[in-house]
């Protein structure tokens, strides 16, 4: 077994949980492992850390995937760490009649990092992000079939994580036939993708707690949803008995699967479908003096990593001043970020400061984030990446 041994002011956070051990914190390592081996972490003194899997390329060489030196992170351990994710949804009713899109594996918040694992009916997806998770591709495959009961499995490529970590993937059906279509329900709406239209893993079930919140909200509303993609907040907002809602996003595929999903849904002529660019969109409509009672702004990643916070800040407090002038007086801005960079409160005072900018002012009145099949290690905020807040515009 490979041993890596954290220099001296480095243990602290790996001890208290953290679970990424970054380069420059290791003082050597004793032994020849190759990408994916097995390695322990030890500090100084030689006291056990965890154990996970080498990856040389990567800035963040060992993932911690287990804290018990009996582990041996084998293919039943795999299993094992699939049972206890599959459990812990089940906990929080995942899947039911009603919900059978989930994420089923969530990196490190299910001690399996460099897995992600989605479920959308019956086809499940899988991203192999590291190289030791991509040595141990059949077990986890079988696994995955095993605790779901999937009929297809997509592995889904990445090509940045085969950029980092050195190996090589293609998007391709490992299990199962390949489906045309893949089917799956959300609190009873049903979704009916295209199995080219997905994106990453799926679909964004991260959004699933806060979709609800707007349904909530959108009765007799007027409802701007900006950077709609397959206008899953829309299609809520017309369950929700929204008197209108517009769509707007610059993906002709998105928008065509949108109106497919609401044709399916039986919500004909309550969306309207808008193939814009959303900042040129919003300027418009402002011009135009138009405003509504909900918006829902959710843009594409703008902080990828920390070098591109502050300007990152920068687009976040424009796109909210412009949005926070379509809003009516009284009405709702949901302001979201996944950007795992940039925290709630860089996105709180990002849309403070846009909305001043647009002689607006903001009262908070719900922070939400990922949902509950999306967990995250305490002592890792980098998990905590999606922000969705929910103010009142006056």
């Amino acid at each position: 077994m490979t041993t890596v041994v954290l220099q001296r002011g480095r243990v602290q956070p790996v001890w208290a949980g953290h679970p990424w051990v970054f380069a420059q914190a290791i003082a050597r390592v004793d032994g020849a492992p190759s990408p994916g081996d097995v390695v322990d972490v030890v500090d100084p003194e030689g006291r056990f850390l965890g154990r996970g899997y080498w990856s040389p390329k990567s800035a963040i060489p060992v993932r911690i995937a287990t804290r018990d030196p009996s582990d041996p992170l084998d293919g039943a351990s795999i299993g094992r760490a699939l049972d206890r994710a599959a459990a812990l949804r089940a906990r929080f009713g995942l899947p039911s009649p009603e919900t059978d899109g989930y994420r089923l594996v969530h990196s490190e918040g299910d001690a399996l990092p460099g897995l992600v694992v989605d479920v959308l009916g019956r086809v499940a997806t899988v991203q192999l992000l590291t190289a030791g998770m991509k040595r141990r591709e059949q077990d986890v495959f079988a696994h995955v079939v095993r605790v779901t009961g999937a009929r297809t499995v997509i592995e889904v490529a990445s090509e940045k994580a085969q950029a980092r970590e050195g190996f090589e993937a293609t998007t391709q059906v490992v299990r199962g036939a390949d489906p045309t279509t893949i089917r799956f329900r959300e609190r009873g709406l049903e979704i009916t993708l295209a199995s080219t239209i997905t994106q990453k893993t799926g679909f964004y079930f991260d959004q699933r707690d806060n979709r609800a919140l707007v349904e909530g909200l959108s009765r007799g509303a007027r409802v701007l949803d900006l950077y709609s993609f397959v206008g899953a907040f829309s299609l809520f907002a017309a369950r929700g008995g929204a008197a209108s809602v517009r769509a707007v996003d610059s993906s002709a595929p998105a928008l065509a699967t949108a109106s497919a999903l609401a044709h399916q849904n039986g919500f004909d002529g309550r969306i309207s479908f808008d193939k814009a660019d959303a900042r040129q969109r919003m300027r418009e409509l402002a011009a135009a003096k138009e405003r509504f009672d909900v918006v829902v702004l959710d843009p594409p990643k703008l902080a990828p990593s920390i070098k591109d916070l502050e300007r990152a800040r920068s687009a976040y407090r424009r796109l909210n001043a412009d949005a926070s002038r379509l809003v009516e007086p009284g009405g709702i801005l949901v302001s979201c970020s996944c950007s795992a960079a940039m925290v709630a409160d860089d996105l709180i005072r990002a849309a403070t400061l846009g909305a001043r900018d647009a002689g607006r002012d903001l009262t908070l009145v719900h922070s939400g984030q990922q949902g509950h099949d999306h967990p995250t290690p305490s002592a890792f905020p980098e998990g905590r990446y999606l922000k969705s807040v929910f103010f009142r515009v006056t």
